[in-house]
């Protein structure tokens, strides 16, 4: 019966390998357990291991016995049957086949022997001592070179030890298990092409058995499905679509409505459109059941004709397909069009596909059933074939011919990308399509030959995970690309207080987001391959070296994410520190060291995530570490200057010599501190010029802004001036000074401290005014301008350095003429001096 099958009847897996399984247990155990110089208990030769049959050919239950030796023809090896007890032996009156009509021996003492043999070798600890090391011996590689290592009894029984040495050569047990199974799926990939083209050719043998008359027609069943097949189907067909059309008005309605409210509407009302349509399906396939039941009573038994059934299902596969692909296209609404489509290339795609999974849909889940029921199942299946056939064929034109354009559109869209990855992805994308749309298709295909009872379900199902896969990934990667590209915002209030956090985050997020969006990516393509392709990625990353890589990506994940966590949350605290309010204020010297607690604490962050990561992902850091001793010894002696630096650093930074802001001369340069570190001091003169000075360099540290200042007027009047007139002036410029918007910043009064200097053209006069830290010189300035009113009052002249010259009349000729004589000298009038001309 099973002859006629388009496909072989294979035993299950464990039924095929138990057999040999046994037989190596059983020839193990006899190897064991008899004595060194002598022969196993069935023959005198060596026994060839037992072989499974081959994939694809009927079994009977039972492996195949070795052939017997050439040194004894007589001998044969042990039979293994799938009927065999837990002693290795056969019930009364069973027999073991063996492919190709071959019998294996009965069983008989031999068998006996075997059990006797390995029950005694498990109870002696010796022999189960050598067993155990035989076959952990099993499957291992040895050295070019050398031998198989083979444990021989010795004496009493005891074993010697197998040879555990590896060459360099040799192949690790991961490493032949990973090279096995890549051999396996080669093997099987190229075993199941090959039986997929034979069982295609077995399959269409069906239409010429039908020709030939070998296979007859069931003619009342084809005049039965001729009756009914119209009414059901055309009855379905037709109120479905008068549904459709009728509630066109109100969806119209309902996408001009919802379709401005953004994406969350947008979606709602393209899932109760699919929602209506699937409806409209269900009213119509029961309501065209209901027609034909009438019409057609079924018999007693059954609720339904088998012909109705099909008829029905038909119409369910073909109209749920065409739902779907609306639901994806969406042709008649453009505002409800998920996918970056234009309405024509909508229509276009929606229309052809919606053709092609018709014709397949009716084609398997109707046609072929159909002529199951009115000839043979080798015409039915015969007929599924060619209609899966000439799908995979029409699809694959239609790739074809809409390669280029289709490619070109893919990589228009990527240019209105903003994000480099997405770009090079979707462009990618539009190279390949063609060549991913044809391995669907030729996949598919394989599914419907090779698996054609439950072909549809493994199809639907795969393809609706993928779609589903698919969808959760691009949509992820999306919005990944778009938090990226636009960044991470903090609200208004939390910006205010915290003005650096927004930029901290956007520092790490985005590369963050980056990685997780390339990790999605990858998941996405081990989904496809967990579907499709017999690779077991689950179990992969469940056991053994994948999920070893899957906890140290996520462990390392963490550490980033906290250490990242520790480090945001110190940089916050820190600027809440620097922060001033309406009742405190925020001191040069606090705002110094928070800043090089700051960098001093970036710097421990990176090494310790550094350390930790690197120990996460499996290296051993602790050679790290002593290297880095010693290189930091090597280094310490090697940059002295720098070492000095930087205790310098510290130690100025203890005594609160410096800070950020203030007036300094250091190294014979006078400026404003502008960058504090533990090395070094940066310097803004007068002139706009930035000096960086290492500390080394500093033997003495002048500091403007400690605590007060002084402005020290020196003022010269001439020696004709009124001393106390000159004083009651500059206290009368103070007392306007500090009535001035100028004079917030003194402290105290002015102190007077009289003459300090005869000039040689001038009296100098000392006053000092106490002011704030760096209001010094905006003081003087200011003080200057007001004295310099209050003496132009007084009529008080300011001295200042001036030559006159004297013109002699002209004398008679020969007379010698003198030379001019200064009648002044540096503001005072010479003794002998004549009137002074101007």
């Amino acid at each position: 019966m099973t002859d006629h099958l388009p496909f072989p009847v294979r035993t299950p897996l464990r039924s095929r390998l138990l057999p040999l399984l046994l037989t190596v247990l059983l020839a193990v155990a006899c190897l064991g357990a008899v004595p060194p110089g002598s022969s196993p208990a069935w023959g005198q030769g060596a026994a060839a291991p037992a072989q499974p049959a081959p994939a694809g050919q009927e079994q009977a239950g039972a492996a195949a016995a070795a052939p017997p030796s050439a040194s004894s023809p007589a001998s044969a090896s042990p039979p293994a049957a799938s009927g065999t007890d837990a002693a290795g032996s056969l019930p009364s009156g069973q027999t073991g086949g063996q492919t190709g009509g071959q019998t294996s021996p009965q069983p008989g003492s031999d068998v006996l022997a075997a059990r006797d043999a390995l029950v005694g070798l498990l109870q002696d600890p010796a022999g189960r001592a050598a067993l155990i090391g035989l076959l952990e011996g099993l499957g291992k590689v040895a050295a070019p070179g050398q031998g198989t290592a083979t444990p021989a009894a010795e004496g009493s029984g005891t074993a010697a030890a197998p040879a555990t040495e590896r060459g360099p050569n040799a192949f690790s047990a991961a490493e032949q298990a990973f090279s096995g199974r890549v051999n396996e799926l080669s093997r099987k990939a190229v075993s199941d092409i090959g039986s997929m083209f034979n069982r295609i050719a077995v399959s269409l043998k069906g239409l010429q058995l039908l020709f030939t008359g070998q296979i007859s027609v069931k003619w009342d069943r084809v005049a039965e499905a001729s009756v009914q097949l119209p009414l059901i189907l055309g009855c379905a067909i037709g109120l479905f679509w008068t549904l459709r059309l009728t509630g066109r008005r109100v969806s119209a309605g309902l996408v001009e409505r919802f379709s401005q409210r953004g994406w969350a509407w947008r979606i709602g009302t393209l899932v109760g459109l699919v929602a209506a349509d699937l409806v409209a399906m269900a009213v119509s396939g029961l309501s065209a059941l209901v027609i034909a039941s009438l019409l057609y009573p079924a018999p007693a038994d059954a609720e339904l004709s088998p012909v109705q059934t099909v008829i029905i299902e038909g119409f369910f596969a073909a109209a749920l397909a065409q739902i779907t692909l609306r639901g994806l296209f969406v042709p008649a609404y453009d505002r409800l069009r998920l996918m970056p489509f234009s309405t024509a290339v909508s229509r276009y795609w929606s229309w052809r596909l919606g053709l092609l999974l018709g014709f397949l849909c009716y084609g398997v889940v109707m046609a072929a059933p159909l002529a199951t029921m009115m000839t043979s199942l080798a015409i039915g299946n015969a007929l599924r074939v060619l209609v899966v056939l000439v799908a995979a064929a029409l699809a694959i034109g239609l790739v074809i011919a809409n390669a280029t354009r289709v490619r070109l559109s893919i990589q228009s869209y990527a240019t209105t990308l903003d994000g480099e990855v997405g770009k090079l992805a979707i462009h990618l994308l539009g190279r390949i399509w063609s060549v991913l749309a044809i391995l669907y298709t030729l996949v598919v295909l394989g599914i419907w030959i090779m698996r054609p009872l439950d072909a549809i379900e493994v199809v639907i199902n795969s393809t609706l995970l993928s779609v589903l896969a698919i969808t959760v990934g691009a949509m992820s990667s999306v919005a990944l690309t778009r938090a990226i590209a636009g960044g991470i915002r903090v609200p208004d209030h939390l910006r205010e207080t915290l003005p650096a956090l927004e930029g901290r985050l956007n520092a790490f997020v985005p590369h963050a987001l980056k990685v997780v969006r390339l990790f999605l990516l990858l998941l996405t393509l081990a989904t496809l391959l967990q579907i499709w392709f017999p690779v077991d990625l689950a179990d992969w990353m469940q056991n053994g070296l994948g999920a070893q890589v899957l906890r140290q990506f996520v462990s390392t994940a963490f550490v980033l994410v906290l250490c990242f966590a520790v480090w945001l949350g110190v940089m916050s605290w820190i600027d809440l520190r620097l922060r001033s309010r309406d009742d405190y204020l925020i001191s040069s010297r606090e705002r110094t060291l928070f800043q090089l607690f700051r960098n001093a604490f970036t710097v421990v962050m990176i090494v310790m995530t550094a350390l930790l990561t690197l120990s996460q992902l499996g290296l051993d850091i602790a050679p790290l570490i002593a290297g880095a001793g010693v290189i930091g010894l090597a280094v310490s002696f090697g940059s002295q200057t720098l070492v000095k630096d930087i205790i310098t650093g510290a130690f100025i930074q203890i005594e609160n010599a410096i800070n950020e802001g203030d007036v300094i001369t250091v190294a014979g340069i006078n400026g404003t501190v502008e960058r504090l570190t533990v090395r070094s001091v940066r310097l803004r003169d007068i002139n706009g010029t930035t000096h960086i000075i290492p500390f080394s360099s500093v033997d003495m540290v002048s500091n403007f802004m400690r605590d007060y200042s002084f402005h020290v007027a020196v003022i010269g009047v001439s020696y004709s001036t009124d001393i106390e007139l000159a004083k009651e002036a500059m206290k009368e410029a103070f007392d306007r000074l500090k009535a001035s918007p100028a004079g917030g910043s003194i402290i105290g009064d002015l102190e007077m401290h009289g003459v300090i200097a005869f000039a040689e053209s001038s009296v100098n006069l000392r006053a000092r005014i106490k002011t704030f830290p760096g209001a010094q010189w905006t003081t003087g300035r200011a003080y200057n301008e007001h004295l310099k009113r209050v003496f132009d009052e007084r009529g008080i002249e300011i001295p200042f350095p001036q030559v006159a010259y004297h013109v002699i009349a002209d004398q008679p000729a020969g007379t010698a003429k003198e030379p001019s004589t200064p009648a002044v000298r540096d503001g005072a009038p010479a003794p002998d001096a004549p009137k002074e001309k101007s």
